[in-house]
């Protein structure tokens, strides 16, 4: 069957992320209507987004996310049996996980401000050193070749200007009426191919 062969396999793969991304992004839209004001903190931003809507039943409910399990802060061990990294956001894929262990995907979340310039700024270089290279240096696990990561901006700023400056950019817009998305090519330190994804969402107007 022609389901079987690699190219469909690899389109499932990300049509399948880009929904779950698609679906955090309406979360993002929720968040922003619910809230009159957010705490400027990296981890709060992360803990309301799953706390009140991707762990909320209701929410899963009306997003078509029951299909998948959304969990926070986990340890990754490695062969050595250490604990690797833990992950901001790690969403299971019930379906697949009835036959694999491996049947996840990583999102990693970085608050990021409007200071110019930002490649300059500790905050670029965490979103690379802390973000990007966990996946490269397999800190994180790649099952699919595909993972994401969420950028928090909490400061007022361009942020199509400011993303220039992450130079493995590419544009890439699937979610309706959101231009913020981008994806970036890989190859991790044991030679996987590895794309990933990045949201870029605008909290500014309600940070404290």
């Amino acid at each position: 069957m022609k389901i079987n062969k690699p190219k469909y396999i690899r389109q499932y793969i990300n049509e399948n992320f880009e929904y779950i991304l698609s679906q955090i992004y309406l979360c993002y839209i929720k968040m922003l209507e619910d809230f009159d004001c957010i705490e400027n903190n990296e981890n709060k931003i992360k803990n309301r987004l799953y706390k009140d809507y991707l762990n909320n039943q209701i929410i899963r409910d009306q997003l078509g996310l029951n299909n998948f399990i959304f969990k926070t802060e986990t340890a990754f061990i490695d062969d050595n049996y250490n604990e690797r990294g833990y992950s901001d956001i790690e969403v299971i894929d019930l379906k697949k996980s009835f036959y694999s262990t491996e049947s996840s995907y990583i999102i990693e979340c970085k608050r990021l401000n409007g200071k110019s310039p930002l490649n300059k700024s500790s905050l670029y270089n965490a979103y690379v050193k802390e973000g990007i290279d966990r996946f490269v240096d397999e800190k994180y696990p790649t099952y699919y070749g595909v993972n994401g990561m969420l950028g928090f901006f909490v400061e007022k700023t361009d942020i199509e200007k400011q993303c220039k400056f992450f130079t493995k950019f590419s544009e890439y817009k699937f979610i309706s009426n959101f231009e913020f998305s981008y994806k970036s090519k890989h190859i991790t330190k044991s030679g996987k191919n590895l794309t990933l994804y990045h949201i870029m969402l605008d909290f500014s107007n309600k940070i404290k």
